[in-house]
C-alpha cells in the first residue's frame, strides 16, 4: 500500500462530510454557542448559576450513552452548518471551494472576545488551522498534520461583524503542503494574514 492509501497512515480514521444534518443538531449547536456567549457576558446571582448548571447536566444526561467512534458523530462534519456543526468552532461556513482554494464567511461572537470587544488573539490561529484543514481536504490530500502556523495581526478583528477568509495552497514539496490565507472585514480591510505548513502523514504516523 502507498502512503496515500486511505486509512493507512498511522490508522488515521477516514473522516468524510456527513451526508446531511440530523434534525435538531443545528438548533442545538446554536443554543450551545448562545450559552457560551451568555456564560462570559452574565453576572446573575448564585442560584441562577446553580439552576443553569442543573439544566446543562440534564442535557448531558440526554446525550450520554450515545457516544460513537471518531468520524461517526455528525457534529464537526456537517458542511452546511456554521462551524461544521461543532460548538467550539466559530460560526463560519464554507461558501466556495475548489482548485483555487477555500473561501469562508462568518463572524465571531462574545465568547471569542479577548478584551475590549476584540477577538482573542488565540482564536484566530484556531480558525486558520481549521481553514487550512479544509484547504487540504478540498485538494484531496488528507490526512495531514499542522507543522507550523504563523499569523500576522494587521488590524483588530471585531465581533458580531460579517467577515471573509480565503486560503489556498501556494506550494507543494513532496509531503509538504504550504498554505497562505487572509481574513478581511466587509469593507475589505485586511485583518489578519496566515501562512503554514501541512505535512502528509506516513503509514507509521498517528
Amino acid at each position: 500500500m502507498t502512503e496515500t492509501a486511505p486509512g493507512v497512515r498511522g490508522g488515521f480514521p477516514e473522516i468524510k462530510p456527513a451526508e446531511h444534518a440530523p434534525p435538531g443538531l443545528g438548533g442545538f449547536v446554536d443554543a450551545m454557542r448562545r450559552l457560551q456567549d451568555l456564560t462570559v457576558a452574565s453576572n446573575p446571582d448564585s442560584s441562577a448559576w446553580t439552576t443553569a448548571a442543573w439544566h446543562v447536566e440534564e442535557a448531558c444526561a440526554l446525550l450520554d450513552g450515545h457516544q460513537v467512534p471518531e468520524g461517526m458523530a455528525p457534529a464537526g462534519r456537517v458542511v452546511e452548518l456554521p462551524g461544521l456543526g461543532h460548538p467550539l468552532l466559530p460560526p463560519w461556513t464554507v461558501t466556495e471551494s475548489g482548485p483555487s482554494g477555500v473561501t469562508m464567511k462568518g463572524h465571531f461572537t462574545r465568547s471569542h472576545v479577548g478584551g475590549n470587544n476584540a477577538v482573542h488573539g488565540g482564536m484566530i490561529p484556531l480558525f486558520y488551522d481549521w481553514l487550512f484543514g479544509m484547504v487540504v481536504s478540498t485538494a484531496g490530500t488528507p490526512p495531514t498534520r499542522t507543522a507550523y502556523l504563523h499569523v500576522d495581526y494587521r488590524n483588530i478583528t471585531p465581533i458580531d461583524e460579517a467577515l471573509t477568509a480565503h486560503g489556498s495552497i501556494t506550494d507543494i514539496d513532496g509531503r509538504k503542503i504550504f498554505i497562505s490565507a487572509t481574513m478581511t472585514a466587509a469593507d475589505g480591510t485586511l485583518l489578519t494574514e496566515a501562512n503554514g505548513l501541512m505535512v502528509r502523514l506516513l503509514p507509521h504516523q498517528p
